[in-house]
């Protein structure tokens, strides 16, 4: 089995969920006893996520640094444990050169969504990524329609999401999602574009399918370690 690298604390409830999901994969691969051979790197996320708003020409350098000194730890393969952090990844992929595989959420996620043959899907994720623009892109680039909510509701996910990130769930939070999903019925799917709202909302719960990128990471993750050439 080969060794997949992690670099998360960002935020630290949804690593765990990282961490979760990739060892139940592999337990429902191999059975008995095993469990996911993992390095990850739990990074200290505040100066990260405060450069966020106001200094985002920070943030590339700062996760460059990150990456660099954790591929120095030679995991076979690296997942970012955070999706606002895959816009600051495709400014420096060049500059750092990855020469594992490395598994990037949107990609993952057109992929899935043309093999579901979905025309047009619900973007919701942080305030800062559904402003932004650079997840919608990406998708639309691969031939998707991207519907993103309105500022109302994108300041409602923020806050949920804020919330989730500090550890803090409640009921209402599964419920005020599901509610905004059911305005956007002529969707094909739901982007959970943010690693912590797949903790509020499940596939058993939402009135659409989901396109989760952090299950999408951690399967394409454990196809690789497992893979036997």
């Amino acid at each position: 089995m080969k060794t997949i690298g992690l670099i998360g604390g960002t935020s630290w409830p949804s690593t765990i969920e990282y961490y979760r999901k990739l060892n139940e994969l592999v337990v429902e691969r191999l059975g008995g006893f095993h469990s996911a051979k993992l390095l990850l790197k739990s990074i200290d996320y505040h100066d990260i996520k405060s450069d966020y708003a106001a200094g985002w020409h920070k943030v590339p350098n700062l996760l460059r640094d990150e990456i660099t000194e954790f591929l120095t730890h030679k995991p076979d393969c690296l997942i970012i444990c955070n999706m606002t952090l895959h816009k600051a990844i495709d400014l420096i992929a060049d500059d750092i050169a990855i020469s594992i595989p490395f598994f990037h959420a949107v990609d993952l996620t057109a992929k899935a969504a043309r093999a579901k043959n979905y025309r047009q899907v619900l973007l919701l994720a942080t305030k800062f990524t559904m402003d932004d623009g650079f997840f919608a892109k990406r998708l639309e680039s691969d031939g998707l329609k991207v519907i993103v909510p309105n500022i109302k509701e994108r300041l409602e996910i923020q806050a949920i999401q804020t919330e989730l990130a500090a550890g803090h769930m409640k009921a209402e939070f599964s419920h005020d999602l599901i509610g905004l999903i059911k305005r956007y019925s002529t969707c094909d799917a739901v982007v959970l574009a943010c690693t912590e709202l797949p903790l509020a909302v499940t596939p058993l719960q939402s009135p659409l399918p989901l396109l989760n990128p952090v299950a999408l990471q951690c399967t394409a993750a454990v196809d690789f370690a497992l893979a036997t050439s």
